[in-house]
């Protein structure tokens, strides 16, 4: 049955071949739309099983005393530019003062839910710096560090705690931060848990952008060794396409980008790669012996792709098994490798063919 499949996909790639060319890229490109929809996923408790003891006494903790999701500024002294007016001690009254600014702006911002810091203990501004330190004393300890050379101020936003409110509300802090006269000598440095997550996010891209140039730059200069200038890119740009299918795919169906499948394109290329360059050989090889590419298709197609059928769904399986993980980024990880595996078949059996006959019949 499923060589009786092949020898039908062979006849139209012999027939139509311009046509299944053209099917691939509109493919390439209606997929291709999901790309700026892929999502990130950079907690890495969400990805944890809810039924772990662990996981629901933490989900109860932090529904009655809070989750650390607060953004944090820290103010700090540069030990390194200590001028006569700069600041030695963040109990220091202007420093209240210069907090009390900040918090009052950022309160005003409709992204912001709550601001606090050692100014949210004074009423008014304090007139010295013993008064500082008695209310510190009295429930302020935990806003400044031993030797009292930092101050942090915590924000929580008013959204949801995804990756683009995170973005937006450290754009937001960093403008007020620009607009208030910090105390001379003091850093400021703006942290946290979601601050640090939208970090991680922004290197998975650079890495998962970085590894597949990477990967696609090296996989087709072997393949034009391997190959040659003409038949090394046919071969590749199916490969690419089954590739921008699969990401595209992830971004329609919501599967998000995590830690596990950073590599996922360079992964997809190198297993993917063998396909193309199997099917390619074959029609080569029988192009030679028969005399025309027509030819070659119709014996490689049925024969070389029934081989290459059955080595990739037994890959396939193999990574489907990954679905039954507990942990929800190694389901990611198999769902996508089989996902990603079948579309470069795919498009390395149909694609492929169809490349190497439009191309032979333009030489001629």
């Amino acid at each position: 049955m499923t060589k009786l499949i092949l020898e039908e996909i062979a006849e139209l790639q012999i027939s139509h071949p311009g046509k299944i060319v053209l099917a691939g890229a509109l493919a390439f490109l209606i997929l291709g739309t999901g790309l700026p929809s892929i999502q990130l996923e950079t907690d890495f408790q969400d990805s944890l099983p809810d039924d772990l003891p662990p996981i629901e006494t933490q989900e109860k903790v932090e529904a009655n005393f809070g989750a650390a999701n607060s953004i944090i500024i820290l103010f700090q002294i540069d030990d390194s530019s200590l001028r006569e007016s700069s600041v030695g001690d963040t109990r220091e009254p202007d420093v209240i003062d210069m907090l009390s600014s900040l918090e009052r702006e950022l309160e005003s911002e409709p992204i912001v839910e709550e601001v606090d810091s050692p100014a949210s203990l004074f009423n008014e501004s304090p007139e010295s710096q013993d008064e500082v330190e008695e209310m510190v004393k009295q429930g302020g300890a935990s806003f400044y560090n031993r030797d009292f050379t930092g101050v942090q101020m915590f924000v929580d936003i008013e959204e949801e705690m995804t990756e683009e409110n995170i973005r937006k509300a450290t754009q937001t802090i960093n403008e007020n931060i620009e607009r208030t006269p910090i105390e001379p000598g003091l850093d400021v440095t703006v942290t946290g848990n979601p601050v640090i997550r939208t970090d991680i996010g922004d290197t998975m891209i650079e890495d998962s952008v970085t590894t597949i140039a990477a990967a696609s730059l090296l996989i087709l200069a072997l393949l034009i060794v391997a190959r040659g200038r003409i038949y090394g890119p046919i071969t590749f740009v199916p490969l690419f396409m089954g590739l921008v299918w699969t990401l595209g795919t992830m971004g329609h169906l919501g599967i998000p980008l995590t830690i596990a499948t950073i590599a996922l394109g360079a992964m997809i290329l190198g297993l993917g790669v063998e396909y193309g360059s199997f099917i390619t050989e074959r029609i080569l090889e029988e192009k030679e012996k028969k005399g025309s590419v027509e030819a070659g298709v119709k014996e490689a197609v049925p024969t070389t792709g029934l081989a290459i059928l059955g080595s990739s769904t037994t890959t396939i399986v193999g990574f489907s098994a990954l679905l039954i993980a507990s942990i929800s980024f190694i389901r990611n990880l198999g769902l996508t490798l089989a996902l990603g595996i079948g579309l470069t078949v795919t498009s390395a059996l149909v694609v492929t063919p169809a490349l190497i006959v439009k191309y032979e019949r333009w030489k001629r």
